[in-house]
């Protein structure tokens, strides 16, 4: 009971939280017409930061394809890593930046491969605003955790998933690649699979990074959170470069 009183406190005082207690603070002041106004934000603010609504919208996402067998992956003739972010500068113990919260388990899902069937790896993700190139860091990783740098290919032109698809397609006619495992969150995978699928005809989907839980819900997960809000915009962000990209030709 303590524990669940504190977590409350913290996320009453932390945002959304801290909006939504204000707003319920000015619905007992505010005059009677804008007394509805401030509650329905409140509600807004609330249903849209809680661990079901980013659920309902992400686990979809997630689900699109399956984390392939073991035997299927190994048929495939290269590891194909998306780039997920960096944090460029930050101090690491070989060197300077680090990969992101969403690049991490990409990389990580290569080197489980590697380690089973080694087979190359190939980085996309380009310098983005100045900033070190993406796959800089991952190769950095890769090579740290025992990845031979032969079997290491790089591409580092693309600053976004359509760029990821053609600049990949190039690298890999030029190596006489067909047949890839397309590394990437779990979440990405379905816009990621359309975008590749207009230039590859046999991709291995491999989704890493899960960030929803499988678990049933409890009083935590109706408590809202930043977290939970940041999850949502991501899922959007998914849905929308969806439904572009099968606009686009």
């Amino acid at each position: 009971m303590i524990f669940f009183v504190k977590k409350l406190i913290t996320h009453c005082l932390l945002p959304p939280g801290i909006f939504i207690i204000l707003l319920l603070i000015a619905f007992v002041f505010l005059k009677r017409r804008l007394r509805f106004a401030a509650l329905l934000f409140a509600l807004f603010i609330y249903v849209l930061s809680i661990g079901p609504t980013k659920d309902l919208l992400l686990v979809p996402l997630e689900d699109s394809f399956p984390v392939p067998a073991v035997e299927r992956v190994k048929t495939g003739d290269v590891y194909v890593v998306l780039g997920g972010g960096i944090y460029d500068n930050t101090p690491d113990m070989d060197g300077k930046g680090t990969l992101s919260g969403d690049a991490l388990p990409r990389v990580l899902a290569a080197y489980k491969l590697y380690r089973i069937s080694r087979k190359p790896v190939m980085l996309s993700g380009g310098r983005i605003f100045g900033r070190v190139a993406e796959v800089e860091i991952a190769k950095r990783t890769l090579l740290s955790l025992g990845v031979s740098e032969q079997d290491i290919i790089t591409e580092s032109k693309s600053m976004d998933t359509y760029e990821n698809a053609m600049f990949v397609k190039e690298l890999c006619d030029a190596h006489k690649i067909k047949r890839i495992v397309l590394i990437t969150s779990a979440y990405h995978m379905k816009r990621s699979h359309l975008l590749f699928s207009k230039h590859f005809q046999d991709i291995i989907p491999c989704p890493a990074g899960y960030i929803t839980s499988r678990t049933k819900y409890d009083a935590l997960s109706f408590l809202p959170s930043a977290a939970a809000l940041a999850d949502l915009s991501l899922a959007m962000k998914e849905y929308m470069g969806i439904a572009f990209y099968r606009i686009r030709p």
